[in-house]
């Protein structure tokens, strides 16, 4: 292995401390000339565990990474019929995180010369898309235009994903469900997240490689990282092994949660049917932070972002998210949506911190803002008081409702 895959290995696998240990003097830099990083305020991210419960969810957890070593924190229940804790050791479904994955197994096509960025997508797929404009970049920014399936899919949430939860998709049904709505914008003018843009760069994995995406994964991501907790299962319909299972909010105020635990993730599929669990996402986004599965080229093309909203703190590269924290720091990873689950799995651009965060609901909205808090107090430390004089704020993740991954009702 190369030195850098080794120091990924060590910094995302060293043994986790216990959830009591008291923080240690902040030691990290983010770069030469900067300041040391603050060290992690874990009562705040068990506050923000905490409120994701407040809001719906039955349990929540995270583990943060950094030169002081791993701290974890776990609240609530990760199956509500038995009672049992959360586990920080559990696997649960990571949804679009799930994106990060497929778009590193595009990008080292593209260095392989088998696949280019700005070529049409129908160069490879001749006549799937109905535009020869639409690119393999525009897929992997969410600026291609193709239609989010999921909408019209989930319009009424419950029985939406029942009428899917053991429905095996073919990557071309999806792609006509999308090809079966208006298009969102034209090719490469603005930002809309879909989730046929995966499915598309699935699809074109599969057409460079001759195998499936699973393969790939496991070739290029989870077997060089060790990540032994993390698979793609599909079309099997359980999480085998320790698991956190997932409750989904039915639309209907008072309506009792669905254990959507068990289920293809067909609609998903290279959007999002992955499957690991906290420490293998910290070992994941540490090591592709620290250029481990990229070339420089190719990680610079991924961290290359554009805005996503109006508000200057969120942005979207090459299947890769960035906040804008309020203490200037930048990280970088992504939000995931599945059925029962919320995920956060983010790093510093340096690779030396990281946190991975999950909540077992979903289509419960205010659980998934107060999920993201946890980003704000890992990564920024402890808030001090404003000084009296100032009259500048600056929104956070905590305060702004989270971008959604999925259609949210709630």
């Amino acid at each position: 292995m190369s030195a850098t895959l080794i120091a990924a290995l060590a910094g995302g696998l060293a043994p986790a401390t216990a959830a009591s240990a008291a923080p240690a003097a902040p030691t990290a830099t983010t770069g030469p000339g900067t300041a040391a990083a603050p060290a992690p305020d874990m009562d705040g991210v068990t506050a923000a565990l905490n409120s994701a419960m407040a809001n719906g969810a039955p349990g929540a957890m995270a583990r943060f990474t950094g030169p002081e070593g791993v701290r974890t924190r776990m609240a609530g229940v990760r199956d509500r019929v038995s009672g049992e804790a959360m586990d920080t050791r559990a696997r649960f479904r990571i949804g679009s995180v799930s994106k990060t994955f497929s778009s590193v197994v595009l990008l080292q096509l593209v260095d392989e010369g088998r696949l280019e960025l700005d070529a049409p997508v129908n160069r490879y797929l001749p006549g799937l898309l109905p535009d020869d404009r639409i690119t393999v970049r525009h897929l992997l920014t969410h600026r291609s235009g193709l239609a989010d399936y999921t909408e019209a899919m989930f319009a009424k949430t419950v029985p939406g994903f029942e009428a899917v939860r053991n429905r095996v998709f073919t990557y071309q049904e999806l792609v006509d469900l999308s090809l079966a709505e208006p298009r969102t914008t034209e090719p490469g003018v603005a930002y809309k997240y879909s989730n046929a843009n995966f499915v598309v760069v699935g699809m074109l994995i599969e057409k460079a490689t001759g195998t499936p995406v699973a393969k790939q994964y496991e070739r290029r991501i989870i077997k060089p990282l060790q990540l032994r907790h993390t698979s793609y299962v599909h079309p099997e319909t359980q999480i085998k092994g320790r698991h956190v299972r997932g409750y989904l909010h039915p639309d209907e105020e008072g309506a009792p949660l669905v254990d959507s635990t068990e289920q293809t993730a067909s609609w998903a599929q290279s959007a999002g049917a992955v499957i690991s669990d906290p420490a293998d996402l910290n070992t994941f986004t540490t090591a592709l932070m620290r250029g481990s599965l990229l070339s420089p080229r190719m990680l610079d093309a991924m961290t290359t972002v554009t805005p996503t909203d109006a508000t200057q703190t969120r942005f979207y590269g090459l299947g890769l998210r960035r906040y804008d924290l309020s203490c200037g720091t930048q990280v970088y990873g992504h939000t995931g949506t599945v059925q029962g689950y919320y995920t956060y799995a983010f790093a510093t651009r340096d690779g030396r911190r990281a946190l991975s965060a999950m909540a077992n609901t979903s289509n419960r909205g205010a659980a998934n803002t107060a999920l993201g808090g946890s980003l704000e107090a890992a990564f920024c430390g402890k808030k001090t008081a404003p000084a009296a004089s100032s009259t500048k704020t600056r929104r956070t993740l905590s305060t702004l409702p989270a971008e959604a991954d999925l259609p949210e009702r709630r």
